[in-house]
């Protein structure tokens, strides 16, 4: 009935020949023939504007336009009240971090990365670890039970829209929440941005300043747990190859008194130094028999001694080689390269062990100390102004996407009816 009424109203006007009395004579009717009457008066007139077919397709479009519109300007109606009056003005607090280690060496090697513009694995590595804890679904119970953050993710702090429901799961609650925290990590500065948005200003730097606490903390007792780890495998690794250097001792200790030997080496030496001599002496006593042999009497008494000189000397010298490197049960060739070889077995065990022990202490160390820490390059503020939502950018882009999808949609319906026509 009220599309009848607007376009009667309208046909009456555009009529320049009669006054426009659509509403008076409403009124009129209904004192005076009741709500029946005044619309069975109203059917007649609309019949008599539905003959006249140019004016009924004229004051059907204008309708059609008008309702269109007043379908968009509700909907843009209601979308700026609920963002510019009832969703809830979100306060983010933010800071700014840089995960250090704190080895020497590790800052020393990352410096001319650093130079280069550009962290190092270690920063990379560790500041995508702060990122995903701070992500996940334990630092979410860990703040719930400081600042009871699920709590306030239902009540009526949070507008009706975005609240979650009482019977919110915690998946759907670990989202909500990772909606409201941002991290951003730069690899150029090794940076570490972190905001969290909260309805209340003071809470939301409270949360970020537990954030930073807690997250250093872990980043620490992750560190020590792989280092633990790293110690039961070192401290394993050490039990064998002390037994290993003692075994090897035990061998070598054997083998010397086996063969009631302090050094062969230096036994070997004396052994070849004596040769050294025999042979020169043999050599000497052969030129002395050759000289003498030349104006003496072979029978001579001297050339006698010196023949048998040579011969008992040929005697040692052969006994002397033989006990060096002849058919004796253990030659002192053999002695030796058996002793060389389990002499280098223990200073090898011997040079394993000790960097098994430094690598012991070493990590001992790192399991007990903090090797990392966040350096604050920006406290966390306290915000006097709501960031969330933006209201004068909420307010131009929703101007902007209502004409837009008006004049879409207008475009749509004039083609249908051109088609239709």
């Amino acid at each position: 009935m009220i599309k009848k009424i607007i376009q009667l109203y309208w046909y009456e006007k555009s009529d320049k020949t009669q006054e426009c009395r659509t509403f008076r004579k409403l009124f009129a009717r209904l004192k005076r023939h009741g709500f029946k009457g005044m619309k069975e008066r109203l059917d007649k007139e609309y019949s008599v504007l539905k003959k006249d077919i140019i004016a009924y397709s004229t004051v059907t479009k204008r309708y059609s336009t008008l309702i269109t519109r007043m379908i968009f300007g509700a909907i843009f109606i209601i979308l700026s009240l609920y963002f510019l009056v009832i969703k809830s003005e979100l306060y983010e607090s933010k800071t700014t971090l840089m995960v250090r280690n704190l080895n020497s060496s590790t800052q020393s090697s990352s410096l001319g990365l650093a130079l280069l513009g550009a962290g190092s694995n270690s920063q990379l590595q560790d500041s995508m670890v702060v990122k995903e804890y701070l992500m996940s679904l334990d630092m979410l119970k860990r703040l719930d039970k400081e600042f009871g953050l699920i709590k306030h993710y239902k009540s009526d702090d949070l507008d009706f829209i975005e609240r979650l429901p009482q019977d919110a799961t915690m998946e759907e609650t670990l989202k909500f929440y990772q909606s409201r925290l941002h991290i951003e990590y730069d690899e150029v500065s090794s940076l570490l941005y972190i905001a969290f948005a909260h309805t209340d200003p003071k809470t939301a730097q409270a949360i970020v300043t537990y954030l930073i606490k807690a997250v250093e903390e872990e980043l620490n007792e992750f560190n020590r747990r792989k280092a633990k780890k790293q110690l039961k495998f070192i401290e394993h690794e050490h039990d064998i190859k002390k037994k290993k250097m003692q075994e090897s001792a035990a061998i070598l200790e054997e083998y010397q008194n086996k063969h009631l030997l302090l050094d062969p080496t230096a036994e070997a030496t004396a052994s070849t130094s004596i040769i050294a001599k025999l042979e020169a002496s043999l050599t000497q006593k052969q030129i002395e028999l050759q000289t003498k042999s030349n104006y003496l009497n072979p029978n001579n008494y001297e050339l006698q001694a010196l023949r048998s000189e040579i011969r008992a000397i040929k005697r040692s010298l052969k006994e002397a080689k033989k006990g060096l490197a002849g058919n004796s049960e253990a030659p002192l060739n053999k002695i030796l390269f058996k002793y060389q070889q389990l002499k280098m077995q223990l200073e090898f065990d011997t040079e394993v062990y000790k960097n098994t022990l430094l690598q012991l202490e070493t990590i001992r160390l790192d399991a007990l100390k903090n090797a990392k820490t966040l350096s604050i390059v920006s406290e966390p503020n306290l915000p006097d102004g709501y960031t969330y939502p933006n209201k004068p950018k909420v307010f131009i882009t929703l101007v902007i996407v209502m004409l837009l999808l008006y004049g879409i949609f207008s475009m749509l319906i004039a083609i249908i009816k051109d088609h239709k026509e």
